[in-house]
C-alpha cells in the first residue's frame, strides 16, 4: 500500500506538470524511491513504463485540449501538453492514434487508437440531440468557485463495469462513518473515448476542509487549491450521467470562453448508494475551468 500511495503522488504530479520537468530524477525524488528502483516499482503498480505513461498522458491532454477548444492551434495544444514542438507531437500523435492531429475533426472518436471500445461509454449522440436533451430536461450549467479541500482517496484502474468501484466505496464509506462525514467525490482522470479501458483511472474519495485529516493510513491524500468549476446537476441512471458529460465537453465548453483546467473532472455525490441504490445517481458533473 505504501508503494501505491507513493506512485499515486507521482501520477498526480505528472498530471499537473505535463509541460514541466518529468525526468526520472525529478519523479523518483517525489516518490521518495531510489532512481535505481523507481522504474520497476512504477511499472509494477501502473502496468506501464514511466516513459510510456508520460508520453500517453501528454498525448491525451493534447487530445482533450483539441477536442474541447476547437479554435486552439495544434502547436499551442502540443506545447501546453509538454511537447518540445509540433514535429515531435505530430509523430507521437500518429503513432498513438493512427492518424495525424490535423486530419482529426476534433469531434469523432479516435477510432484507430487503443481506446475503450465499450459502446455504452462512447455514445453516438449528435450535438443537436445533446442540446435537445438539455433543453427538455431544463438543465443549466453553473459556473462557481469552490474552496480549497483535502481529498482522501482510493485510485481504481479499469473501473468501468466491474466490482472494483463498489469495493472501494464500501471501504471508504466505513472509514468516513468513523470520521463523521465529508463529501464523496469521484474524479475521472482520463477520457474513456481516448484512453484504453485498462488505463482509465478513477479516484473515489472524501473531501474535507483543507488541513484535516493530517494523515491516513491506507489511503492517498491530495490537496486541491480553490478553483472555478462548471457543473451540471444529474439525477438519473448511468446513461443520463453519460449525456451530461458529453454535453459539457462537446456542446458547452466549445461554445464558451472557458477551457478545462489541468485538473480532473469531478462527480460530487449529493446522495449516496445507501439512499438511492446503484442504479440511479444524484450528483453534480463538474469540470474545473479557466478563462481563455
Amino acid at each position: 500500500m505504501a508503494h501505491v500511495e507513493r506512485v499515486n503522488r507521482v501520477l498526480d504530479y505528472i498530471a499537473t506538470h505535463l509541460d514541466g520537468d518529468l525526468s526520472l530524477a525529478t519523479l523518483s525524488r517525489i516518490s521518495c524511491f531510489s532512481s535505481f528502483h523507481f522504474h520497476r516499482i512504477f511499472q509494477a503498480v501502473t502496468g506501464e513504463t514511466l516513459n510510456s505513461h508520460v508520453r500517453r498522458a501528454r498525448l491525451e491532454r493534447a487530445a482533450v485540449l483539441l477536442k474541447t477548444t476547437p479554435q486552439k492551434r495544434i502547436t499551442d495544444a502540443a506545447l501546453e501538453a509538454g511537447f518540445a514542438g509540433t514535429a515531435e507531437f505530430s509523430r507521437a500523435f500518429k503513432n498513438h492514434f493512427g492518424r495525424t492531429a490535423s486530419s482529426w475533426d476534433r469531434r469523432s472518436p479516435l477510432e484507430k487508437s487503443k481506446i475503450c471500445k465499450d459502446g455504452e461509454l462512447i455514445s453516438a449522440y449528435t450535438l443537436e440531440e445533446l442540446e435537445r436533451w438539455r433543453s427538455e430536461a431544463n438543465l443549466t450549467v453553473r459556473v462557481r468557485r469552490i474552496s480549497a479541500f483535502r481529498y482522501v482517496y482510493i485510485r481504481i484502474f479499469d473501473s468501468y463495469g466491474n466490482q472494483k468501484l463498489v469495493d472501494a466505496y464500501n471501504v471508504l464509506a466505513a472509514w468516513r462513518a468513523q470520521r463523521g462525514g465529508g463529501q464523496f467525490i469521484g474524479m475521472s482522470l482520463d477520457d474513456p473515448s481516448i484512453t484504453p479501458a485498462e488505463n482509465c483511472r478513477y479516484d473515489l474519495g472524501v473531501a474535507f476542509q483543507k488541513d484535516y485529516p493530517e494523515s491516513v493510513f491506507g489511503f492517498t491524500i491530495r490537496d486541491f487549491q480553490p478553483m472555478q468549476i462548471a457543473s451540471l446537476h444529474c439525477v438519473g441512471d448511468l446513461a443520463w450521467v453519460d449525456r451530461a458529460w458529453h454535453y459539457l465537453y462537446r456542446v458547452w465548453l466549445p461554445s464558451t470562453s472557458f477551457e478545462p483546467a489541468d485538473m480532473p473532472a469531478m462527480e460530487m455525490f449529493l446522495k449516496l448508494p445507501e439512499e438511492i441504490g446503484w442504479e440511479t445517481f444524484d450528483l453534480e458533473a463538474c469540470i474545473p475551468v479557466v478563462r481563455l
